[in-house]
Formats: C-alpha cells, sequence, structure tokens
C-alpha cells in the first residue's frame, strides 16, 4: 500500500495542531522524520496516523474534580455524599484563601459552597470564580440561606451559578452534581470520539465539546487578543474573531475591530465555517443568497467579505471559528488563506493547552487519593 511522504505542515493539518507542535513533537521523537538534502524536514503518512492512533490511547479520562467549601465540621457530611467516584474525585476546604488557591490549581468542574446571605467570604470566593479566566468551565452549587437576587447583585451568570435549600438532602446535592457533569460532557465524551484532525459534525456533542473547553463567558485574554490582531494584521483587514457557538449565541472570546461580545447563532457565519474542513470564504456576502438579507450584512458592521477557519478542541470538535472581516467585497489569496489556517491552529492549541492542563490536575488530584475533610 502506498505510504506517501508528507510535509511537517501536512503532518500538523492531519493532526489539528500548530506547525510549532508538530515540529516539538518531530525534535522529541514522537514522530519519526528525516532531512531532505535540502534541510527540509518530510515524515510518511503512516507515522503521523501511528501518531494520531497513539494521542487517542493516551487521552486522559481522569475523574472530574469537585471542591467543597463549608464549615469544617460540615465538610464530611458533602465528602460522604459526593463520593460518586468513578465520576468525580471531592476535594474539600473551609479556609477562604486554601479554597480559592486550590480552585486556582486544581481547576475543578464543580464548586460545592456553602453561602448565607451576609457571608463576605464565600461571596468572594464567588467572584473569583467568575473572573478567572481558567475556570470559565466551572458551575457553583450554592447551599444555605443565599438567595438568587444575592448572586444576581454579585454579577453571577444564572448558567453558571445553581442554587439548593439550606435542607438539602443527599440525594438532591447527588442528582445537581450527576447532571452538572452530564451536561458538561464530563461523563458522556469518552475516548470512542474522534480523535485530533478528523471532522466531527454532530451537533449535540459539538455542543458538550464547547460546554466541556470552559472558554465561553470568560474575560477577555491577551493570549487571544494577540492572534486577532494578528490575523487583522496580516490580512488587511479591519475585523477579526476568535468566536464559540452556544446552542443560541455567536460569542467572541476576542474581537478586534468589532465592538460587541455576541451575536445571536442565527446570525452567525461560523454556522457554516465549523461544517468545513478548510478555510470557508465568503468572497461578496450582498451577492450570496445565504447571507444576503443577514442583520450584519444589511446593518453594522456591514459585512462584505468573510473568511473563517475551525476552532478544534482536542477531540476534533468545532467549537466555534477564527475569521476576518471586511465592509468590501474580496478575494483572499492563498498565502492569506494559509496564514488564516495557522493561526487558527494556534487558536486551537491554546484553548486545548488549558483542556489538557485541567486533565492533567485533575488525575493528578485522583491518583493521590487525597483525603478531602483533613486537607482543611
Amino acid at each position: 500500500m502506498e505510504d506517501p511522504i508528507i510535509t511537517t505542515r501536512a503532518a500538523a493539518e492531519l493532526l489539528g495542531v500548530s506547525i510549532r507542535t508538530a515540529q516539538t513533537w518531530i525534535e522529541e521523537n514522537a514522530l519519526d522524520s528525516w532531512k531532505t538534502p535540502g534541510g527540509h524536514r518530510r515524515v510518511r503518512r503512516s507515522a503521523v496516523m501511528d501518531l494520531m492512533a497513539r494521542l487517542a490511547r493516551a487521552r486522559i479520562q481522569g475523574p472530574a474534580l469537585v471542591l467543597v467549601h463549608a464549615p469544617q465540621h460540615k465538610l464530611q457530611r458533602y465528602v460522604d455524599t459526593l463520593s460518586l467516584s468513578p465520576e468525580c474525585t471531592v476535594h474539600a476546604e473551609a479556609d477562604t484563601f486554601r479554597t480559592l488557591l486550590t480552585a486556582g490549581y486544581l481547576l475543578p468542574m464543580i464548586v460545592v459552597l456553602e453561602l448565607d446571605g451576609g457571608d463576605s467570604d464565600g461571596q468572594r470566593i464567588v467572584q473569583q470564580i467568575l473572573s478567572h479566566p481558567g475556570l470559565g468551565h466551572t458551575s457553583i452549587v450554592v447551599t444555605g440561606d443565599a438567595t438568587g437576587e444575592d448572586l444576581i447583585n454579585l454579577g453571577a451568570s444564572r448558567s453558571r451559578v445553581h442554587i439548593l435549600p439550606a435542607s438539602w438532602t443527599a440525594e438532591a446535592l447527588q442528582s445537581k452534581v450527576r447532571q452538572l457533569l452530564s451536561d458538561k460532557g464530563a461523563l458522556a465524551r469518552t475516548a470512542t470520539g474522534p480523535v485530533s484532525g478528523e471532522p466531527a459534525t454532530n451537533e449535540s456533542q459539538r455542543l458538550l465539546a464547547v460546554a466541556a473547553a470552559g472558554v465561553v463567558d470568560t474575560p477577555e485574554e491577551e493570549a487571544f487578543d494577540e492572534i486577532t490582531r494578528l490575523a487583522a494584521t496580516i490580512l488587511e483587514v479591519p475585523i477579526a474573531l476568535l468566536t464559540l457557538l452556544t446552542p443560541d449565541r455567536q460569542w467572541f472570546k476576542s474581537h478586534w475591530g468589532l465592538d460587541r461580545q455576541e451575536t445571536p447563532r442565527s446570525w452567525a457565519f461560523c454556522n457554516f465555517t465549523v461544517l468545513q474542513d478548510d478555510v470557508f470564504v465568503v468572497e461578496d456576502a450582498t451577492a450570496d443568497r445565504r447571507f444576503a438579507e443577514n442583520p450584519l450584512v444589511t446593518g453594522e458592521p456591514h459585512i462584505r467579505f468573510y473568511a473563517g477557519v475551525n476552532i478544534r478542541d482536542i477531540q476534533g470538535y468545532a467549537l466555534g471559528s477564527l475569521c476576518v472581516i471586511d465592509r468590501a467585497p474580496r478575494r483572499l489569496p492563498h498565502s492569506h488563506r494559509d496564514a488564516l489556517a495557522t493561526l487558527g491552529r494556534l487558536a486551537s492549541d491554546r484553548i486545548n493547552l488549558r483542556i489538557r492542563e485541567r486533565q492533567l490536575r485533575w488525575a493528578v488530584a485522583a491518583s493521590a487519593n487525597t483525603n478531602p475533610a483533613g486537607s482543611a
């Protein structure tokens, strides 16, 4: 059977990573290669496929981490209630500082927090978690006397904060935690999913992937703003966006040249991008019946030209896109197409590094078999 010789760039595209990541794997001998007389790296396609299979087998499937914050004398009840192994590992703290330190290090999937209406330390924990860029995946389950209005006044998102009454039962808390784990894909997404580089178009699984990535509704970060800034500069366009597609929103993790944070999902050009393997281009939206009546075309920002490339997670699901926009029709040169694809892989890498780091920390916490009640 033919086994084509391919370039580092082609290998990176197959693996769904940046060229730099592929080069690093080559340097670490994770991917067999050789140099041509001209000094260029070449690999066999079979070696790339072998690495993809090894990466799939090596996926970390550690249990999700649940962090509990409550008074010391109540911790054991929470730990006993949430011993849902192998679904999750429980870590518990009674001290506010240690809870915040643990949350920032272990990056829990869920924080269970006992909070009374006037509890300033508990309110601080809620605020810190909701404003931490690395905790966008984290949901908060509040028990105690705090009301929904108390939390809304703190700026808490209704989608991320869930309230149980002070008289909660073990069954109610277990049910809520299991529901959140399932909704975020911690239980539903397994190693049988597609590997990096392969298209994954199942929308329900894609939405689980978006939730599990934990990027939506997180603060702006320079690590992503520099990518949209570079895209706008290199492609010479006024607008560049890093988007994520939720069930009803197109939310912008970074928005260069556009003064808005999101649009309705139904308006998103990126709905078409996430179905593509290559760069998706619209040269003149007013001449394309799919977009001519789109509010983003007929109104601000008056899109004429659009080009977008998928942002994919570790398993290959399209979370959204890196896209560039112009207010005048234009074509996309091959050099600009390649640049956009490269920056898209860089954005994917940065999101996936965050996911992988979280998984690593959960795996370490699980393997350490921490005695959570005694850790406070």
